[in-house]
């Protein structure tokens, strides 16, 4: 597959990265996780790849749906009423349903008119960890998804007793690693930045 000259990267990119993680999840369903009782944490929301300082995105952001249209996984969603007033409407991501896969030509930031999604901004979204307690391989069970997973090179990787541990330093925190988790508890602490900088362009 990967040496048919007629695939386009996009195609590529769809084969070798969404069918693997949606696989993964279902197996993760089969062995018993209850994701479905998991809901996102309305207090912060994961905004997209890019993003500016979240006042600035508030007060720019026109609401245009533009970048959940151009989303290839569909990983863009409209927030929910309960987000509140002012953020009720604007593009946010809940890995548990569906993760950012860290498109590599960012189709997301390219859509975005108002530009409260930038290119020249950190691509980072939240901050990860493993929970040893949850997590199967730091129980002595064998599972290494996350890593073989994870779309980011780097960002997670497996210790010498083939246990996973994430950088701070390479971790977007685009969330592929708490949707694929198997673990009956979700052994990712993920947690949204609250602290994106601003844009001064």
């Amino acid at each position: 597959m990967a040496d048919d000259p007629k695939l386009s990267r996009r195609e590529l990119f769809r084969g070798k990265i969404f069918k693997p993680i949606r696989d993964a999840a279902a197996r993760g369903a089969a062995a018993g996780r209850a994701v479905a009782k998991q809901d996102i944490s309305l207090s912060l929301l994961q905004r997209p790849p890019g993003a500016v300082a979240e006042g600035q995105f508030l007060a720019s952001c026109t609401r245009c749906g533009e970048c959940i249209t151009a989303c290839p996984p569909q990983a863009i969603r409209w927030a929910p009423s309960e987000a509140g007033e002012k953020r009720a409407g604007t593009p946010f991501i809940d890995p548990i349903r569906q993760a950012c896969v860290m498109c590599t030509d960012t189709p997301c930031i390219t859509a975005c008119e108002p530009g409260v999604l930038r290119d020249e901004l950190p691509l980072k979204m939240a901050d990860a960890q493993v929970d040893k307690l949850s997590c199967l391989a730091w129980q002595g069970q064998p599972c290494t998804l996350c890593v073989d997973q994870c779309p980011v090179e780097g960002a997670i990787s497996l210790d010498e007793a083939n246990r996973p541990a994430i950088s701070p330093e390479a971790c977007t925190g685009c969330g592929v690693c708490v949707q694929v988790c198997p673990a009956p508890q979700n052994a990712i602490n993920h947690r949204a930045l609250d602290n994106r900088p601003f844009w001064h362009g």
